[in-house]
Parts: C-alpha cells; sequence; structure tokens
C-alpha cells in the first residue's frame, strides 16, 4: 500500500465519522428541540409568545443559533408565568437558559471556548432535563382542565 492509499484510506475514514458524527449530533438535537416545542406547548395560548413549531427554525444554519438563545429565553419566561398563573412553584428554568445563553457565546470567544465548552454541554443536558420537568409538571394539569 503506498502512501496515497493509505492517505485516501484514513481521509475517508475521517469524512466517515464525521458524517456519522453529525447524524448523532442531528439525531440528538432533534429530540432536544422536540422537548423544547412539547414544553411550549404546555404554556396557555394566551401566555405563549409564539406557538412552539418555531423552535424548528433553530436548524436553519447561522441564523437559527441566534433564534435558538432567543427562543429558549422567551420558553422559560413563558414558563415563568404560566407557573405564577398556576400558583405553582419554579421559574421556568429562567436562570439556567440564561446561564446556557452566555456560556453559548463564549463558547464563540477564542481561547474562553475551551473553558466554557463543558460547561455549556453539562448547563445544556440540565437545560434539557429541567424543561421535560416543567412539561410533565404542567402537562397533566392542562388535560384536566380540557376535561
Amino acid at each position: 500500500m503506498s502512501d496515497i492509499d493509505a492517505f485516501a484510506a484514513l481521509a475517508g475514514m475521517g469524512i466517515m465519522m464525521l458524517v456519522v458524527m453529525g447524524a448523532l449530533a442531528l439525531a440528538i438535537s432533534i429530540f432536544y428541540f422536540l422537548t423544547l416545542q412539547q414544553a411550549m406547548g404546555v404554556v396557555d395560548e394566551t401566555i405563549r409568545p409564539f406557538p412552539g413549531g418555531l423552535i424548528w427554525l433553530a436548524l436553519i444554519p447561522g441564523l437559527g443559533w441566534i433564534w435558538y438563545m432567543v427562543y429558549i429565553l422567551q420558553l422559560s419566561a413563558a414558563l415563568k408565568r404560566e407557573l405564577a398563573q398556576r400558583q405553582l412553584p419554579g421559574d421556568g428554568g429562567f436562570g439556567i437558559s440564561l446561564a446556557l445563553v452566555i456560556l453559548q457565546v463564549l463558547c464563540l470567544v477564542p481561547y474562553i471556548n475551551a473553558l466554557a465548552a463543558i460547561p455549556a454541554l453539562v448547563l445544556w443536558i440540565v437545560h434539557w432535563s429541567k424543561m421535560a420537568g416543567y412539561r410533565r409538571q404542567l402537562q397533566p394539569a392542562r388535560a384536566a382542565l380540557a376535561a
């Protein structure tokens, strides 16, 4: 095997790994955005800033990232108002959402991004869990109100 063949094989494996990792990241993002959409869906229409389905605009490259940050902050504020209206405890995860947005912006800053990446990933997982928890907390009450 010549050096060129070895390089081509290595490059092909690298490209395959990038495709697999990209597909995995897309699949995880879809489940995360589905959770956010469902969380927005349990908020009363009078309080909801926009329909939950608009989270899918976050899949647009570039501007989608900015939309995602706006969306999670608006979702947290709407959840906070919904919890207050129902006289339930909780802040809607606004602090976590704000910290996540700040860490994700810091991930764009050279040299700081290495320090912000791991906390941003951990906080993203915590945020996902928190939004799923609020959805579960508010969903049964919404079904009982409709009956």
